[in-house]
């Protein structure tokens, strides 16, 4: 009991300072404070993190427990009104339970708080979150948050502790939160873990804020170097490919007016990512906004020993851009900031580089942003891609605002510890369609099918070995041709 009361009045204090990740604070945590809260309290430790539902109607839910039974979650509307949502279990690797739930039928423009009681005699929370009354929102778009559970030395010392990666992520929401006023959802796009370890996850989701805001990601290529993203996620509409990753997959969701395609750009299979686009834009086809978020960068061509992978990625994910409209891609990997000109069919349509928006763009944008706790060098030497509008340079951290509305997309970029927005441009439409071809994508034949599909099972293939080394209890079948994504 003295751990549960010490663990509030440390939540307490950090919430008031946090405000909740939702309402803007007068000061950024300290560390130290932040340190007694992760020790502390005990769903820093489970792992219990909100994520989108298919659309505003929906939150998902998931923690760590050691039972199989008794876990769920009393949800409040509006201070009354409780029910009981019960949880489903799925067995880990470690032999314990990751707990899931979905809150579904909520009502547009209402508070919400909910208690979860845990299997293993945990109670966490009560935590709060507010549906959307509309289609304008505010996301926080980042990238690589590398969490890493770094190895001792020789001594036995760890340089820097799983914590203090943690923390680096939790301020950079907090400052975000400070900056929009309020946050509606975060995106991630890929490599949240350094190893793909559970320690990491967890540690990541230590975060309060990933209590109250859904947090969405997609799969790194640190993320699959092992498998517990594969318990640790609770994604809707999960799509099952006809080859795709163990750990997961490509999914959808909507969040006002804008649907999310997310995907795994580690997997080749070219075909099973149309596929899984084109469905998504069938069941949703009146949003004005369509988004698409995976880890590998197209364009930034900063790395030049990567450009031979980047090539080879551009013949996947641009047709698949064209052809459903995409008005945005978010993207990670190489830990460089830039945002290109307007492409179409890989070729600049629009030269963004003196203007600050566009109307109606006959193409989609990509992004990609900074690394959170692993920012590069910089160096005068890093070469740009020539299909690049915009760049900058930091060994800072760099967070992104992205405000939706039924007109206009608007990215807002910022440093954290510089506290500079360094760069804002505005996507407006006219109308849903806006200025996009919808062309049927010209790599649609026998050929690209067949090569994406090799790629993806040799890719796989690769995985069973580095999962074998590890120990891991894994089946050839289900790593080599995906288990299950849910």
């Amino acid at each position: 009991m003295t751990r549960i009361k010490k663990s509030i009045s440390v939540f307490v204090a950090l919430a008031l300072l946090f405000g909740a990740a939702v309402v803007p604070s007068a000061a950024r945590t300290m560390q130290a404070a932040w340190d007694e809260y992760y020790a502390a309290d005990p769903a820093a430790g489970a792992g219990l993190v909100l994520t989108p539902g298919s659309d505003e109607s929906e939150r998902y839910l998931s923690w760590y427990t050691d039972s199989v039974d008794g876990n769920e979650a009393v949800l409040t509307e509006n201070g009354a009104n409780e029910t009981v949502v019960k949880a489903d279990t799925v067995q880990t690797l470690q032999g314990d339970y990751r707990a899931r739930l979905a809150f579904r039928d909520l009502k547009a423009g209402t508070a919400y708080s909910y208690t979860v009681k845990s299997g293993d005699g945990e109670t966490y929370g009560p935590y709060s979150f507010t549906t959307l009354s509309g289609g304008d929102f505010t996301a926080l778009y980042v990238t690589d948050i590398h969490v890493t559970e770094e190895e001792p030395n020789e001594d036995g010392v760890i340089a820097k502790p799983l914590s203090q990666y943690a923390y680096r992520f939790h301020e950079t929401v907090e400052a975000a939160a400070e900056k929009a006023g309020s946050l509606d959802l975060i995106l991630s796009a890929g490599d949240q873990a350094s190893s793909g370890l559970r320690s990491e996850y967890t540690a990541l989701a230590a975060s309060p804020a990933l209590k109250t805001v859904p947090f969405a990601m997609t799969i790194g290529n640190h993320d699959r170097k092992h498998v517990d993203y594969r318990f640790f996620k609770w994604q809707p509409n999960a799509y099952n490919m006809l080859v795709s990753q163990y750990i997961g997959g490509d999914y959808w969701f909507v969040k006002g007016d804008a649907l999310f395609l997310v995907f795994d750009s580690n997997n080749g299979s070219a075909i099973d990512h149309r596929n899984f686009a084109r469905k998504a834009c069938r069941l949703n086809p009146s949003v004005k906004w369509r988004v698409a978020m995976f880890h590998h960068d197209l364009y930034g061509q900063r790395i030049p020993h990567r450009e031979s992978e980047n090539e080879l990625l551009r013949q996947v994910w641009a047709p698949i851009c064209d052809e459903f409209g995409v008005d945005l891609c978010l993207l990670g990997h190489s830990h460089y900031y830039t945002l290109s000109n307007v492409l179409y069919n890989q070729k600049t349509v629009t030269d963004i580089h003196d203007l600050n928006g566009v109307t109606d763009p006959k193409g989609t944008l990509y992004m990609v942003s900074g690394s959170i706790n692993r920012p590069r060098e910089i160096s005068e030497d890093t070469p740009v891609g020539d299909r690049v509008g915009k760049y900058y340079d930091t060994e800072d951290v760099i967070y992104n605002l992205l405000s939706f509305s039924d007109s206009a997309l608007t990215i807002r970029s910022y440093t954290l510890e510089g506290d500079e927005l360094f760069n804002e441009f505005t996507i407006q439409k006219t109308s849903a369609a806006g200025g996009h071809v919808y062309r049927t994508a010209q790599w649609y034949n026998p050929f690209i099918r067949v090569i994406g599909t090799i790629y993806a099972v040799f890719n796989n293939m690769g995985k069973y070995s580095d999962y074998k080394e590890l120990g891991l209890d894994v089946r050839f079948f289900d790593i080599v041709f995906g288990g299950k994504n849910e």
